[in-house]
């Protein structure tokens, strides 16, 4: 076989292979499966990589997400000012000092069936800024 040939091969199969893949990638968050009791407040996301956002107003956006367990939250700080995110319920927002413009993961939320709730506090711990909540599914 010559090269010529040889190179178009395998130029095929990658192309077959990379169509066959993209078919396959979602475009959107998937819904929420089964009940949907917590979808009382306005403000409830799935996703693999749900983002919650700080903003100036010192709220959150949205105020309550919701992440399937083994996943991770983005926390995106676009309130001006520097947050620390914590928890006294859960572990997963460990050590996340977010700067003005910065953005972080948590850790990985398991187990199924929890509800973090956080707050955001400023720099020197003198005020709560922000709070959230976190519904593990």
């Amino acid at each position: 076989m010559t090269m010529k040939a040889m190179f178009s091969l395998v130029g095929a199969a990658v192309v077959s292979f990379s169509v066959g893949c993209a078919r396959e990638t979602p475009l959107a968050p998937s819904g929420l499966s089964g009940d949907v009791a917590m979808a009382e407040t306005s403000e409830l996301t799935t996703g693999s990589t749900p983002t919650v956002t700080l903003l100036p107003d010192l709220t959150v956006s949205p105020a309550r997400v919701a992440v399937r367990a083994g996943y991770r939250i983005m926390m995106v700080n676009k309130s001006g000012r520097n947050a620390s995110i914590r928890s006294s319920m859960c572990s997963e927002f460990n050590m996340m000092n977010l700067p003005n413009g910065g953005f972080l993961n948590s850790s990985v939320f398991r187990p199924a069936g929890k509800t973090c709730d956080y707050s955001a506090w400023d720099d020197n711990w003198s005020a709560k800024i922000f709070k959230g909540q976190v519904v593990v599914q």
